[in-house]
């Protein structure tokens, strides 16, 4: 499902009061996007986003429309993770960037470089881990998802 960048259109979050939502990373193989190097700190902040804060995980697996793979994901310790359902929300000031999950594979196997604003939050924003996340996320109603933990 193809969402331009820094759109206001998303799939699923609808803005909390004094938000803006932006898309970023909603790529189909019938739009270009940019391409380029990102910072291997970044990629690093994006994979445990992508991996320890999913929200909206039941929307279906996706084929990755570039390269056929159905088993995207990542191995974290002894525990594939699949990373082609859901979505993480990035906040930074009164703004919160929507992903689809794929973006991690987007980055990382297809090189697709996200808007400088975007990893610029990625590197802004604590992990999905850390309270001040969690207490965020709380504060607008909404939970993640960590699938690194056993089921």
């Amino acid at each position: 499902m193809y969402i331009a960048d820094l759109s206001t259109s998303t799939y699923s979050l609808q803005p909390p009061k004094g938000y803006s939502v932006l898309s970023i990373g909603w790529l189909d193989e019938l739009y270009p996007f940019p391409h380029g190097p990102t910072p291997p700190e970044f990629q690093e902040r994006l994979r445990e986003h992508c991996t320890r804060g999913v929200h909206a995980p039941m929307m279906g697996i996706h084929e990755c429309q570039f390269c056929g793979n159905w088993c995207v994901g990542v191995q974290c310790g002894n525990k594939w993770v699949m990373t082609n359902s859901g979505e993480i929300w990035i906040p930074d000031g009164d703004i919160i960037y929507a992903a689809p999950v794929m973006i991690y594979h987007y980055v990382t196997d297809h090189e697709y470089r996200p808007p400088d604003v975007f990893i610029g939050a990625v590197m802004r924003c604590p992990l999905p881990y850390e309270e001040k996340y969690q207490a965020f996320m709380r504060s607008i109603g909404m939970r993640t998802y960590d699938w690194t933990h056993p089921s």
